[in-house]
Protein backbone atom coordinates (compact mmCIF):
# COMPACT_ATOMS: atom_id res chain seq x y z
CA UNK A 1 0.00 0.00 0.00
CA UNK A 2 3.20 2.31 0.47
CA UNK A 3 4.49 1.85 -2.33
CA UNK A 4 0.69 2.65 -4.13
CA UNK A 5 0.50 6.01 -2.05
CA UNK A 6 4.51 6.87 -3.28
CA UNK A 7 3.55 6.07 -6.91
CA UNK A 8 0.70 7.96 -6.85
CA UNK A 9 2.06 11.12 -5.01
CA UNK A 10 5.19 10.83 -7.81
CA UNK A 11 3.07 11.17 -10.62
CA UNK A 12 1.27 13.77 -9.10
CA UNK A 13 4.37 15.54 -8.76
CA UNK A 14 5.32 14.81 -12.58
CA UNK A 15 2.39 16.23 -13.83
CA UNK A 16 2.38 19.52 -12.06
CA UNK A 17 5.91 19.79 -13.30
CA UNK A 18 5.23 19.29 -16.61
CA UNK A 19 2.90 22.10 -16.27
CA UNK A 20 4.49 24.66 -14.93
CA UNK A 21 7.16 23.84 -17.55
CA UNK A 22 4.61 24.43 -20.28
CA UNK A 23 3.60 27.40 -19.41
CA UNK A 24 7.37 29.11 -18.82
CA UNK A 25 8.63 27.69 -21.97
CA UNK A 26 6.05 29.01 -24.29
CA UNK A 27 6.74 32.78 -23.10
CA UNK A 28 10.24 32.74 -26.21
CA UNK A 29 11.74 30.75 -28.04
CA UNK A 30 15.68 29.68 -27.84
CA UNK A 31 17.39 31.95 -29.04
CA UNK A 32 20.59 31.25 -31.49
CA UNK A 33 22.76 32.65 -28.27
CA UNK A 34 21.46 30.24 -25.94
CA UNK A 35 22.00 27.51 -28.44
CA UNK A 36 25.87 28.00 -28.50
CA UNK A 37 25.86 28.32 -25.17
CA UNK A 38 24.80 25.32 -24.26
CA UNK A 39 27.13 23.73 -27.47
CA UNK A 40 30.10 25.23 -25.59
CA UNK A 41 29.19 23.74 -22.34
CA UNK A 42 29.13 20.31 -24.29
CA UNK A 43 32.24 20.57 -26.15
CA UNK A 44 35.36 19.69 -25.02
CA UNK A 45 37.28 23.00 -24.48
CA UNK A 46 41.13 23.07 -25.96
CA UNK A 47 43.19 25.25 -24.63
CA UNK A 48 46.49 26.81 -26.45
CA UNK A 49 49.63 24.98 -26.71
CA UNK A 50 52.17 25.66 -24.23
CA UNK A 51 54.69 27.32 -26.82
CA UNK A 52 57.13 27.77 -24.18
CA UNK A 53 58.06 23.72 -23.86
CA UNK A 54 59.96 22.57 -27.05
CA UNK A 55 61.12 19.43 -25.70
CA UNK A 56 59.55 16.51 -27.12
CA UNK A 57 59.79 14.25 -23.75
CA UNK A 58 58.04 17.10 -21.60
CA UNK A 59 55.49 17.87 -24.21
CA UNK A 60 54.20 14.02 -24.01
CA UNK A 61 54.48 13.93 -20.11
CA UNK A 62 52.38 17.95 -20.16
CA UNK A 63 49.41 15.88 -21.95
CA UNK A 64 46.38 16.74 -23.86
CA UNK A 65 45.46 20.65 -24.16
CA UNK A 66 42.05 19.33 -23.74
CA UNK A 67 40.13 20.55 -20.48
CA UNK A 68 39.56 16.60 -20.21
CA UNK A 69 41.46 13.57 -21.56
CA UNK A 70 42.89 10.19 -20.90
CA UNK A 71 46.87 9.84 -20.12
CA UNK A 72 48.36 6.85 -20.55
CA UNK A 73 51.70 5.62 -20.06
CA UNK A 74 53.28 1.96 -21.35
CA UNK A 75 56.58 0.31 -19.55
CA UNK A 76 58.70 -2.91 -20.55
CA UNK A 77 61.36 -4.10 -18.10
CA UNK A 78 63.06 -6.58 -19.82
CA UNK A 79 65.62 -9.41 -19.13
CA UNK A 80 69.13 -9.60 -19.01
CA UNK A 81 70.43 -9.03 -22.83
CA UNK A 82 73.00 -11.95 -22.09
CA UNK A 83 70.22 -14.04 -20.58
CA UNK A 84 67.13 -13.30 -22.33
CA UNK A 85 65.25 -16.85 -20.76
CA UNK A 86 65.56 -15.38 -17.43
CA UNK A 87 62.53 -14.24 -15.70
CA UNK A 88 64.16 -11.40 -13.65
CA UNK A 89 65.77 -8.36 -13.55
CA UNK A 90 69.15 -7.12 -11.99
CA UNK A 91 68.65 -6.23 -8.05
CA UNK A 92 72.05 -5.56 -6.77
CA UNK A 93 70.42 -3.54 -3.80
CA UNK A 94 68.11 -6.25 -3.16
CA UNK A 95 65.37 -3.62 -2.96
CA UNK A 96 61.94 -4.82 -1.90
CA UNK A 97 59.39 -4.81 -4.55
CA UNK A 98 59.04 -7.01 -7.82
CA UNK A 99 62.43 -7.88 -9.77
CA UNK A 100 60.62 -10.16 -12.16
CA UNK A 101 60.14 -8.85 -15.81
CA UNK A 102 57.32 -6.85 -16.17
CA UNK A 103 54.85 -4.72 -18.71
CA UNK A 104 53.12 -2.24 -17.46
CA UNK A 105 51.63 1.39 -17.08
CA UNK A 106 49.60 3.87 -15.44
CA UNK A 107 45.92 4.99 -16.99
CA UNK A 108 44.84 8.63 -15.74
CA UNK A 109 41.87 10.88 -16.46
CA UNK A 110 43.36 14.34 -16.54
CA UNK A 111 41.37 17.79 -16.16
CA UNK A 112 43.62 20.59 -17.46
CA UNK A 113 43.13 23.72 -15.57
CA UNK A 114 45.08 26.57 -17.79
CA UNK A 115 47.90 25.47 -20.40
CA UNK A 116 50.42 25.12 -18.18
CA UNK A 117 49.02 22.71 -15.54
CA UNK A 118 46.38 20.05 -15.10
CA UNK A 119 45.01 18.02 -11.95
CA UNK A 120 45.14 13.89 -12.56
CA UNK A 121 43.98 10.91 -10.95
CA UNK A 122 44.69 7.56 -12.30
CA UNK A 123 45.97 3.87 -11.26
CA UNK A 124 49.01 1.94 -12.65
CA UNK A 125 48.86 -1.95 -13.96
CA UNK A 126 51.60 -4.52 -14.25
CA UNK A 127 52.03 -8.00 -15.47
CA UNK A 128 54.66 -9.76 -14.20
CA UNK A 129 57.17 -12.46 -16.54
CA UNK A 130 54.42 -11.56 -19.79
CA UNK A 131 56.85 -13.36 -21.95
CA UNK A 132 57.10 -16.52 -19.72
CA UNK A 133 53.86 -16.97 -18.71
CA UNK A 134 51.97 -13.99 -16.92
CA UNK A 135 52.57 -14.89 -13.34
CA UNK A 136 50.42 -12.16 -11.39
CA UNK A 137 49.01 -9.05 -12.66
CA UNK A 138 48.73 -6.19 -10.16
CA UNK A 139 46.63 -3.20 -10.10
CA UNK A 140 48.12 -0.61 -7.76
CA UNK A 141 48.71 2.54 -6.40
CA UNK A 142 46.08 4.68 -7.29
CA UNK A 143 47.04 7.99 -7.03
CA UNK A 144 46.18 11.69 -7.82
CA UNK A 145 48.64 14.50 -9.13
CA UNK A 146 49.17 18.24 -10.31
CA UNK A 147 51.52 18.82 -12.30
CA UNK A 148 53.28 22.32 -13.77
CA UNK A 149 55.20 23.07 -17.16
CA UNK A 150 56.80 26.27 -17.06
CA UNK A 151 59.86 28.00 -18.54
CA UNK A 152 62.46 30.38 -17.12
CA UNK A 153 64.95 32.16 -19.71
CA UNK A 154 66.39 29.25 -21.59
CA UNK A 155 65.51 26.48 -19.12
CA UNK A 156 62.22 24.30 -19.08
CA UNK A 157 61.01 23.00 -15.93
CA UNK A 158 58.01 20.44 -15.24
CA UNK A 159 57.42 19.82 -11.77
CA UNK A 160 54.76 17.12 -10.43
CA UNK A 161 53.59 16.80 -6.78
CA UNK A 162 51.02 13.37 -5.72
CA UNK A 163 50.00 11.16 -3.20
CA UNK A 164 49.59 7.34 -3.66
CA UNK A 165 48.14 4.48 -1.24
CA UNK A 166 50.51 1.84 -1.96
CA UNK A 167 48.65 -1.72 -3.24
CA UNK A 168 51.93 -3.47 -3.81
CA UNK A 169 51.69 -6.87 -1.78
CA UNK A 170 55.56 -6.63 -1.68
CA UNK A 171 55.10 -3.06 -0.02
CA UNK A 172 52.23 -4.02 2.00
CA UNK A 173 54.04 -6.53 3.58
CA UNK A 174 56.42 -4.46 5.42
CA UNK A 175 53.62 -2.33 6.10
CA UNK A 176 53.80 0.54 3.72
CA UNK A 177 50.37 2.14 3.00
CA UNK A 178 51.04 5.65 1.48
CA UNK A 179 53.24 8.27 0.23
CA UNK A 180 53.57 11.47 -1.21
CA UNK A 181 55.31 12.77 -3.99
CA UNK A 182 57.61 15.73 -5.91
CA UNK A 183 59.33 15.28 -9.25
CA UNK A 184 61.43 17.94 -11.00
CA UNK A 185 62.58 18.00 -14.86
CA UNK A 186 64.35 20.73 -16.14
CA UNK A 187 66.06 20.71 -19.70
CA UNK A 188 68.60 23.33 -21.22
CA UNK A 189 69.52 23.14 -25.03
CA UNK A 190 72.89 24.29 -25.92
CA UNK A 191 72.20 27.05 -28.25
CA UNK A 192 71.52 25.66 -32.16
CA UNK A 193 73.97 22.50 -31.47
CA UNK A 194 71.29 19.81 -31.27
CA UNK A 195 72.51 19.38 -27.56
CA UNK A 196 71.03 19.75 -24.41
CA UNK A 197 71.88 19.15 -21.16
CA UNK A 198 69.16 18.22 -18.28
CA UNK A 199 68.24 17.36 -14.80
CA UNK A 200 65.19 14.92 -13.23
CA UNK A 201 65.18 15.25 -9.77
CA UNK A 202 62.37 13.16 -7.41
CA UNK A 203 61.68 12.92 -3.24
CA UNK A 204 59.29 10.08 -2.02
CA UNK A 205 58.30 9.80 1.31
CA UNK A 206 56.76 6.26 2.77
CA UNK A 207 53.76 5.94 5.13
CA UNK A 208 53.90 3.15 7.25
CA UNK A 209 51.16 1.46 9.51
CA UNK A 210 53.69 -0.18 11.75
CA UNK A 211 56.94 -0.23 13.06
CA UNK A 212 59.83 -1.72 11.53
CA UNK A 213 60.73 -5.85 11.87
CA UNK A 214 64.06 -7.45 11.12
CA UNK A 215 62.28 -9.20 8.28
CA UNK A 216 61.57 -5.83 6.50
CA UNK A 217 64.93 -5.17 5.31
CA UNK A 218 65.12 -2.44 3.08
CA UNK A 219 62.52 -0.64 3.70
CA UNK A 220 62.96 2.98 3.92
CA UNK A 221 61.40 6.18 5.16
CA UNK A 222 62.16 8.56 2.39
CA UNK A 223 63.92 8.29 -0.96
CA UNK A 224 65.74 11.02 -3.47
CA UNK A 225 67.25 10.36 -6.77
CA UNK A 226 68.79 12.48 -9.12
CA UNK A 227 68.91 11.86 -13.37
CA UNK A 228 71.74 14.21 -15.08
CA UNK A 229 71.09 13.37 -18.35
CA UNK A 230 72.86 14.50 -22.37
CA UNK A 231 70.95 14.55 -25.06
CA UNK A 232 71.26 15.28 -28.84
CA UNK A 233 68.14 16.20 -30.40
CA UNK A 234 68.56 15.36 -34.18
CA UNK A 235 65.04 17.01 -35.01
CA UNK A 236 62.16 18.44 -32.99
CA UNK A 237 60.88 14.33 -32.69
CA UNK A 238 64.00 12.44 -32.57
CA UNK A 239 67.01 12.05 -29.91
CA UNK A 240 69.07 9.89 -28.30
CA UNK A 241 70.42 10.13 -24.92
CA UNK A 242 72.62 9.23 -21.95
CA UNK A 243 71.26 9.55 -18.41
CA UNK A 244 72.51 8.14 -14.70
CA UNK A 245 70.14 7.40 -11.85
CA UNK A 246 72.04 8.37 -8.27
CA UNK A 247 69.78 7.35 -5.38
CA UNK A 248 69.92 7.44 -1.45
CA UNK A 249 67.40 6.04 0.89
CA UNK A 250 66.91 6.60 4.28
CA UNK A 251 66.45 2.88 5.66
CA UNK A 252 63.98 1.99 8.25
CA UNK A 253 66.47 -0.30 10.20
CA UNK A 254 68.73 2.91 11.41
CA UNK A 255 67.26 5.52 14.22
CA UNK A 256 68.60 8.84 13.07
CA UNK A 257 66.06 10.07 10.16
CA UNK A 258 69.20 11.72 7.98
CA UNK A 259 71.16 8.57 7.68
CA UNK A 260 71.16 8.13 3.84
CA UNK A 261 72.36 4.81 1.94
CA UNK A 262 73.57 4.82 -1.59
CA UNK A 263 71.97 3.11 -4.32
CA UNK A 264 74.10 1.26 -6.75
CA UNK A 265 74.37 3.68 -9.89
CA UNK A 266 72.67 3.10 -13.20
CA UNK A 267 72.35 4.28 -16.77
CA UNK A 268 70.52 4.11 -19.40
CA UNK A 269 71.13 4.65 -23.07
CA UNK A 270 68.60 5.34 -25.74
CA UNK A 271 66.58 6.71 -27.90
CA UNK A 272 63.43 9.08 -27.69
CA UNK A 273 60.62 9.32 -31.37
CA UNK A 274 57.90 11.69 -30.67
CA UNK A 275 55.42 10.58 -33.45
CA UNK A 276 53.30 13.75 -32.64
CA UNK A 277 53.51 15.90 -29.21
CA UNK A 278 50.94 13.64 -27.34
CA UNK A 279 52.81 10.32 -28.18
CA UNK A 280 56.55 9.88 -26.97
CA UNK A 281 58.38 6.36 -27.59
CA UNK A 282 61.73 6.03 -25.95
CA UNK A 283 63.30 2.63 -26.07
CA UNK A 284 66.87 1.95 -23.53
CA UNK A 285 69.13 0.11 -22.00
CA UNK A 286 69.93 -0.06 -18.67
CA UNK A 287 73.57 -1.00 -17.58
CA UNK A 288 75.41 -0.25 -14.45
CA UNK A 289 78.69 1.44 -14.80
CA UNK A 290 80.76 -0.45 -12.54
CA UNK A 291 79.49 -3.99 -13.34
CA UNK A 292 79.76 -3.62 -17.50
CA UNK A 293 78.15 -7.28 -18.56
CA UNK A 294 75.45 -8.48 -20.67
CA UNK A 295 74.03 -10.27 -17.90
CA UNK A 296 73.30 -6.89 -16.30
CA UNK A 297 72.22 -4.79 -18.97
CA UNK A 298 68.66 -5.23 -19.78
CA UNK A 299 66.70 -3.82 -22.73
CA UNK A 300 63.19 -1.71 -21.26
CA UNK A 301 60.95 0.69 -23.15
CA UNK A 302 58.58 3.39 -22.00
CA UNK A 303 56.10 5.11 -23.88
CA UNK A 304 53.51 8.10 -23.04
CA UNK A 305 50.57 9.25 -24.89
CA UNK A 306 46.92 10.99 -24.51
CA UNK A 307 43.80 10.50 -25.78
CA UNK A 308 41.09 13.07 -26.67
Amino acid sequence: MNRQLFLAALMTLTVQANAQTSTTTVSAPATQESVLKTDSVLQNKKFEDNKEITDSKLKAEGGSFSRYSLKVSLNFSGPPVGDLSNKRQPNPDGNIGNSETSLGGSLSARYRLDSKSALSTGTGVSALTPFHGVERVDVRNPFLRYDRSSRLGEVQIRNSYDVSLNTNPAFQKVGQTSGVGYDNSVVYNIGTSGFAVGLDSSISAFIYDRGYEKSDRTASRYYVGFYPQVKYNFSDKVNMYNSFAFGFANPRARDSEFDLLNKTVSGRLGMGMAFTKDIYFAPFLNYYPENLRTESTTFSFSTIFSIL
